[in-house]
């Protein structure tokens, strides 16, 4: 039954997988507690796994990870870029135990953004690497009214960056697994069960953050 419930589960990512990631980014932008990490890596692993590495395989990871899953990142980002834009910090305040992020986590943010020499790259480097929590960027932006297009770029192209580090590490992780699973009968229930716990886990460390 278990057994039947996962391979339902992988054959709808396989043929959905491009929208699973698009639309799961958008919400984990937005109100859903599991990271873009967890869902582009959990995506690659699926479609990925066993898959020789060449230029054709990287392009579908491309295609079918990376874009999506970087659309989805700046499509939901905007949600709170517009919020802090129109309502500016009153809104942060009212609604910092809901959304994890205080005033100070984007005064922080404000704080780094001025020692840097160059905006664009600050920006682009802080979506390469989430160092900065992105809903934090995403509120300072939308507070300092920064340039719409300017946003827009370096949220998609830093997110894209990142994106691929992690479908890369989910691609390299699918294959030796594959190696694993002909010589492990048990390693696809072990491994299912961790990903499960890590899910519940950031479930749980969101909901502390935010009370």
């Amino acid at each position: 039954m278990f057994s039947e419930i996962i391979n339902s589960l992988e054959s709808f990512i396989m043929v959905n997988v491009s929208w699973t990631v698009f639309l799961g980014c958008i919400l984990e932008q937005i109100i859903v507690p599991i990271p873009a990490s967890l869902i582009v890596v959990s995506s690659t692993f699926i479609l990925l796994k066993g898959t020789s590495f060449s230029i054709a395989a990287l392009g579908t990871l491309i295609v079918k990870i990376v874009i999506p899953a970087s659309l989805g990142i700046t499509l939901g980002s905007f949600v709170y870029y517009i919020l802090a834009y129109k309502l500016g910090k009153p809104f942060i305040e009212r609604t910092s135990k809901y959304l994890g992020v205080s005033v100070k986590d984007v005064e922080d943010v404000e704080k780094k953004f001025k020692e840097s020499r160059y905006d664009d790259i600050f920006m682009f480097l802080a979506r390469c690497f989430p160092v900065i929590p992105s809903i934090a960027i995403n509120l300072f932006c939308g507070l300092i009214r920064y340039d719409l297009k300017k946003y827009i770029i370096t949220t998609f192209m830093g997110s894209a960056v990142q994106i691929l580090g992690w479908g890369l590490l989910a691609w390299f992780f699918g294959n030796i697994y594959q190696v694993l699973e002909d010589k492990i009968s048990y390693i696809g229930n072990i491994i299912t069960v961790i990903i499960v716990l890590v899910v519940i886990y950031f479930i749980i460390m969101k909901k502390r953050e935010k009370k």
